[in-house]
Protein backbone atom coordinates (compact mmCIF):
# COMPACT_ATOMS: atom_id res chain seq x y z
CA UNK A 1 0.00 0.00 0.00
CA UNK A 2 1.01 3.59 -0.59
CA UNK A 3 0.08 6.64 1.43
CA UNK A 4 -1.63 8.37 -1.50
CA UNK A 5 -4.64 6.05 -1.30
CA UNK A 6 -5.43 7.47 2.16
CA UNK A 7 -5.42 11.14 1.16
CA UNK A 8 -8.71 12.76 2.26
CA UNK A 9 -10.46 9.47 3.02
CA UNK A 10 -11.71 10.97 6.31
CA UNK A 11 -12.77 14.44 5.13
CA UNK A 12 -14.73 16.31 7.84
CA UNK A 13 -14.47 13.36 10.24
CA UNK A 14 -13.83 13.47 13.97
CA UNK A 15 -11.11 11.05 15.04
CA UNK A 16 -9.40 10.03 18.27
CA UNK A 17 -5.63 10.05 18.62
CA UNK A 18 -4.54 7.84 21.51
CA UNK A 19 -1.42 8.57 23.51
CA UNK A 20 0.20 6.07 25.85
CA UNK A 21 -0.11 7.92 29.15
CA UNK A 22 -1.41 6.43 32.42
CA UNK A 23 -4.77 8.22 32.08
CA UNK A 24 -5.54 5.70 29.35
CA UNK A 25 -6.35 3.22 32.13
CA UNK A 26 -9.56 5.18 32.70
CA UNK A 27 -10.39 6.08 29.11
CA UNK A 28 -13.38 4.33 27.43
CA UNK A 29 -11.55 3.29 24.27
CA UNK A 30 -14.15 0.76 23.17
CA UNK A 31 -16.96 3.31 23.47
CA UNK A 32 -14.92 5.84 21.51
CA UNK A 33 -14.06 3.33 18.81
CA UNK A 34 -17.75 2.60 18.22
CA UNK A 35 -18.28 6.25 17.31
CA UNK A 36 -14.97 7.45 15.88
CA UNK A 37 -11.97 6.35 13.86
CA UNK A 38 -9.01 5.85 16.21
CA UNK A 39 -5.24 6.22 15.81
CA UNK A 40 -2.70 4.52 18.08
CA UNK A 41 1.04 3.98 18.19
CA UNK A 42 3.98 2.09 19.69
CA UNK A 43 2.83 -0.56 22.21
CA UNK A 44 -0.89 0.16 22.02
CA UNK A 45 -1.13 -3.46 20.87
CA UNK A 46 -0.51 -4.57 24.47
CA UNK A 47 -4.03 -3.50 25.35
CA UNK A 48 -7.06 -5.65 24.52
CA UNK A 49 -7.88 -2.99 21.93
CA UNK A 50 -7.00 -2.42 18.29
CA UNK A 51 -7.08 1.12 16.85
CA UNK A 52 -8.36 1.72 13.35
CA UNK A 53 -4.95 2.98 12.28
CA UNK A 54 -1.52 2.38 13.80
CA UNK A 55 1.83 4.13 13.50
CA UNK A 56 5.37 3.28 14.49
CA UNK A 57 7.90 6.03 13.83
CA UNK A 58 10.67 6.08 16.46
CA UNK A 59 13.87 4.33 15.38
CA UNK A 60 14.80 3.90 19.06
CA UNK A 61 11.87 1.49 19.45
CA UNK A 62 12.75 -0.95 16.68
CA UNK A 63 13.44 -3.48 19.42
CA UNK A 64 9.69 -3.68 20.09
CA UNK A 65 9.20 -5.47 16.79
CA UNK A 66 7.83 -7.71 15.42
CA UNK A 67 4.22 -6.75 16.00
CA UNK A 68 1.86 -9.45 17.32
CA UNK A 69 0.39 -11.57 14.54
CA UNK A 70 -3.16 -11.02 15.80
CA UNK A 71 -2.82 -7.22 15.80
CA UNK A 72 -4.78 -6.19 12.72
CA UNK A 73 -5.64 -2.49 12.41
CA UNK A 74 -7.15 -1.28 9.14
CA UNK A 75 -3.78 0.11 8.08
CA UNK A 76 -0.33 0.63 9.61
CA UNK A 77 1.97 3.59 8.94
CA UNK A 78 5.41 2.46 10.06
CA UNK A 79 9.02 3.36 9.37
CA UNK A 80 10.01 1.97 6.00
CA UNK A 81 13.09 0.21 7.39
CA UNK A 82 10.94 -1.74 9.85
CA UNK A 83 9.89 -3.97 6.92
CA UNK A 84 6.45 -4.69 8.34
CA UNK A 85 4.16 -6.69 6.01
CA UNK A 86 1.16 -4.80 4.58
CA UNK A 87 2.65 -1.56 5.84
CA UNK A 88 2.19 1.96 4.47
CA UNK A 89 5.84 3.09 4.67
CA UNK A 90 6.59 6.46 6.24
CA UNK A 91 9.86 8.32 6.30
CA UNK A 92 10.33 10.21 9.58
CA UNK A 93 12.81 13.07 9.62
CA UNK A 94 14.16 15.14 12.50
CA UNK A 95 13.35 18.57 11.18
CA UNK A 96 11.17 21.52 12.15
CA UNK A 97 7.83 21.67 10.42
CA UNK A 98 4.65 19.71 9.82
CA UNK A 99 4.21 17.48 6.81
CA UNK A 100 1.01 17.79 4.81
CA UNK A 101 2.08 15.02 2.43
CA UNK A 102 3.03 11.89 4.35
CA UNK A 103 3.94 10.07 1.17
CA UNK A 104 7.10 12.19 1.04
CA UNK A 105 7.96 12.30 4.76
CA UNK A 106 6.64 12.94 8.26
CA UNK A 107 8.32 15.11 10.88
CA UNK A 108 8.98 13.04 13.99
CA UNK A 109 8.70 16.02 16.31
CA UNK A 110 9.85 14.14 19.45
CA UNK A 111 6.48 12.46 19.83
CA UNK A 112 4.47 9.65 18.23
CA UNK A 113 1.40 11.85 18.75
CA UNK A 114 2.87 14.48 16.43
CA UNK A 115 3.28 11.89 13.69
CA UNK A 116 -0.34 10.79 14.15
CA UNK A 117 -1.52 14.40 13.83
CA UNK A 118 0.18 14.62 10.43
CA UNK A 119 -1.38 11.36 9.29
CA UNK A 120 -4.82 12.49 10.48
CA UNK A 121 -4.56 15.81 8.63
CA UNK A 122 -3.44 14.04 5.44
CA UNK A 123 -6.51 11.82 5.70
CA UNK A 124 -8.76 14.87 5.99
CA UNK A 125 -9.78 14.67 9.65
CA UNK A 126 -11.50 17.86 10.77
CA UNK A 127 -11.51 17.41 14.56
CA UNK A 128 -8.93 15.46 16.54
CA UNK A 129 -9.73 14.35 20.08
CA UNK A 130 -6.60 13.59 22.11
CA UNK A 131 -6.76 10.99 24.88
CA UNK A 132 -3.92 9.45 26.87
CA UNK A 133 -1.74 12.50 26.16
CA UNK A 134 -0.80 13.20 29.78
CA UNK A 135 2.40 15.04 28.83
CA UNK A 136 3.80 14.05 32.19
CA UNK A 137 6.26 11.33 33.19
CA UNK A 138 6.30 11.18 37.01
CA UNK A 139 9.32 8.85 37.10
CA UNK A 140 11.34 8.87 33.86
CA UNK A 141 10.67 12.54 33.26
CA UNK A 142 11.94 13.85 36.58
CA UNK A 143 15.36 14.88 35.27
CA UNK A 144 18.07 14.47 32.62
CA UNK A 145 15.99 14.49 29.40
CA UNK A 146 17.69 12.56 26.64
CA UNK A 147 19.58 10.29 29.06
CA UNK A 148 18.76 6.61 29.33
CA UNK A 149 16.37 5.40 32.01
CA UNK A 150 16.01 1.83 33.29
CA UNK A 151 12.45 0.77 34.02
CA UNK A 152 11.64 -0.61 37.46
CA UNK A 153 9.03 -3.13 38.59
CA UNK A 154 6.20 -0.73 37.82
CA UNK A 155 5.81 1.88 35.11
CA UNK A 156 3.62 4.79 36.24
CA UNK A 157 4.64 6.79 33.15
CA UNK A 158 2.42 4.77 30.79
CA UNK A 159 -0.85 2.85 30.67
CA UNK A 160 -1.17 -0.54 32.33
CA UNK A 161 -1.01 -3.32 29.76
CA UNK A 162 -3.69 -5.95 29.25
CA UNK A 163 -1.51 -8.59 30.89
CA UNK A 164 -1.21 -6.42 34.01
CA UNK A 165 2.45 -5.67 33.34
CA UNK A 166 3.99 -2.26 32.96
CA UNK A 167 4.32 -0.71 29.51
CA UNK A 168 8.10 -0.84 29.95
CA UNK A 169 9.02 -4.11 31.64
CA UNK A 170 11.57 -4.16 34.43
CA UNK A 171 15.15 -3.69 33.21
CA UNK A 172 14.23 -2.20 29.83
CA UNK A 173 16.13 0.98 29.01
CA UNK A 174 14.59 3.88 27.16
CA UNK A 175 15.35 7.51 26.56
CA UNK A 176 14.11 9.98 29.16
CA UNK A 177 11.59 12.27 27.46
CA UNK A 178 12.14 15.94 26.79
CA UNK A 179 8.70 17.44 27.26
CA UNK A 180 9.98 20.92 26.46
CA UNK A 181 11.30 19.74 23.10
CA UNK A 182 7.88 18.68 21.85
CA UNK A 183 6.10 21.93 22.79
CA UNK A 184 7.12 23.89 19.63
CA UNK A 185 5.89 21.00 17.48
CA UNK A 186 2.52 20.90 19.22
CA UNK A 187 2.25 24.67 18.84
CA UNK A 188 2.94 24.23 15.16
CA UNK A 189 0.27 21.55 14.82
CA UNK A 190 -2.26 23.75 16.59
CA UNK A 191 -1.48 26.65 14.25
CA UNK A 192 -1.71 24.54 11.10
CA UNK A 193 -4.96 22.84 12.10
CA UNK A 194 -6.57 26.21 12.88
CA UNK A 195 -5.26 27.78 9.67
CA UNK A 196 -7.04 24.99 7.78
CA UNK A 197 -10.31 25.40 9.68
CA UNK A 198 -9.73 22.29 11.78
CA UNK A 199 -9.18 21.78 15.48
CA UNK A 200 -7.47 19.65 18.11
CA UNK A 201 -9.21 19.08 21.45
CA UNK A 202 -7.26 17.58 24.34
CA UNK A 203 -9.70 15.37 26.26
CA UNK A 204 -7.04 13.79 28.48
CA UNK A 205 -8.09 14.15 32.14
CA UNK A 206 -5.37 15.80 34.21
CA UNK A 207 -3.20 16.53 31.19
CA UNK A 208 -0.17 18.76 31.67
CA UNK A 209 -0.27 19.83 28.02
CA UNK A 210 -1.69 23.35 27.73
CA UNK A 211 -1.32 23.96 23.98
CA UNK A 212 -4.68 22.70 22.76
CA UNK A 213 -8.30 23.45 23.58
CA UNK A 214 -9.42 21.35 26.57
CA UNK A 215 -12.48 19.12 26.48
CA UNK A 216 -14.25 16.32 28.37
CA UNK A 217 -14.46 12.97 26.65
CA UNK A 218 -17.94 12.43 28.09
CA UNK A 219 -19.20 15.30 25.94
CA UNK A 220 -18.14 13.41 22.80
CA UNK A 221 -19.72 10.06 23.62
Amino acid sequence: MRARQFRNVLVDATAVIIGNGPSLDNTPLEALSKKYVTFGSNQIYRLPFTPTYYSFADSKHLGLLPLPEDFKPRAMFCRAEACIPDNVPIYPIAWPGFSTDIENFVVFGASATYVLLQIAMYMGVNTVLLVGVDHYYPVAGEKDPGKMYTAGKTDPDHFTCGDGQGYCVEGVQYCRPSLDAVIPYYENAESIFRANGRKIVNCTPGTHLEIFEKGNIEDWL
